[in-house]
C-alpha cells in the first residue's frame, strides 16, 4: 500500500512516499523535509505555497500520479495552528478527492519514534517543539525495549521550561526504568534553561519527519476502505487554547452583540 504522509507542525514541512505491507517494516521511497519558505505560513508562503505541490514533486521522481496514493497519513500536532490546518486541510481534500482512507497520528509520537533508535531501552523519551510565549509542547513516550516502538506515558502538554524537569521526575517517581531524555527544535530553543536539568538525546530528530507519521498510521490504513465520517472527524491537536480562545472565551469580539444574526 502506497502511503502520502505529511506533517506541517512546526515551520519544517515534511512529506514523505511510503510503501506499508502487513509484517514488514516501513519502505521509505521518497521522503522530503524544508522549511517554509517565509515564517508566515499564510496561502502566499509557508506551507500554503508549497501544497500540494510537496507531494506531487516527489510522485514524479517515481513516475506517478495523485491517483496512485492508496492512503493518507498525517500529523496532527501539536504545533504551529496555522500550518496545522493548512496541512490537514489539504490532505483531507486529497482524501476526499480520490476517495482513500487517511488517518492522523501525533506529531510528537511521530518524533518520539524516529528518535528511539537513538535511546536507551526503556528510556523516557521527551520530543520538544518551540510552542512560543515562553512554552514548550512537550511529549512523553517510553521506547518499547529494543524495539523500534514506543507508548504513550503521559498526555502531550504546553508548559513552561522550568516546570519540564518537575513534570519529568513526577513521572518516574516509583519506576525502576530507563533515564529520561529530551530532544527536539524545543530542547534547542530553551537550551539555556534546560542544559543541566533535564538529560538531552544526542539524535538529528528536531521537528516531526512524515517517514514517522506514516509508520505510526500504518496499522489503521491498511487493508481499510474509505470512510468520508471518519475523514471528515479528524481535527488538529491544539493541546493549548488559541489566542482568540483565550481573548474571547464566549466567541464574542469587540462590537459584537450577543445573540445579533450572522
Amino acid at each position: 500500500m502506497l502511503i502520502a504522509a505529511l506533517d506541517s507542525a512546526t515551520l519544517t514541512l515534511s512529506c514523505a512516499l511510503v510503501d506499508v505491507s502487513p509484517g514488514a517494516p516501513p519502505r521509505v521511497r521518497r521522503e522530503r523535509s524544508e522549511p517554509a519558505g517565509q515564517r508566515s505560513q499564510g496561502a502566499a508562503g509557508g506551507h500554503g505555497g508549497r501544497l500540494p505541490a510537496a507531494l506531487t514533486d516527489l510522485l514524479a521522481l517515481e513516475g506517478l500520479t495523485l491517483p496512485d496514493v492508496e492512503g493518507y497519513a498525517i500529523g496532527l500536532g501539536p504545533g504551529s495552528f496555522t500550518g496545522l490546518r493548512i496541512g490537514l486541510a489539504t490532505w483531507k481534500g486529497l482524501a476526499y478527492g480520490h476517495r482513500r482512507p487517511a488517518a492522523g497520528v501525533e506529531s510528537l509520537m511521530a518524533m518520539a519514534l524516529a528518535a528511539a533508535p537513538d535511546a536507551p531501552a526503556e528510556a523516557l523519551l521527551v520530543p520538544l517543539l518551540d510552542a512560543r510565549k515562553g512554552e514548550v509542547y512537550a511529549g512523553f513516550y517510553r521506547r518499547a525495549g529494543e524495539g523500534p516502538g514506543v507508548t504513550r506515558v503521559a498526555p502531550d502538554a504546553a508548559l513552561p521550561p522550568a516546570e519540564l524537569a518537575a513534570r519529568l521526575a513526577a513521572l518516574a517517581a516509583g519506576a525502576a526504568r530507563g533515564p529520561a531524555v529530551a530532544f527536539g527544535e524545543g530542547y534547542a530553543a530553551y537550551a539555556a534553561m534546560l542544559d543541566g536539568q533535564v538529560p538531552r538525546l544526542a539524535t538529528a530528530v528536531m521537528t516531526p519527519g512524515a517517514a514517522a507519521v506514516a509508520a505510526l498510521a500504518a496499522e489503521r490504513l491498511l487493508g481499510a476502505a474509505y470512510d468520508q465520517q471518519a475523514l471528515f472527524s479528524l481535527e488538529p491537536h491544539y493541546v493549548r487554547k488559541s489566542e482568540a480562545e483565550v481573548k474571547f472565551p464566549n466567541g464574542l469580539g469587540p462590537g459584537a452583540v450577543r445573540g445579533a444574526a450572522t
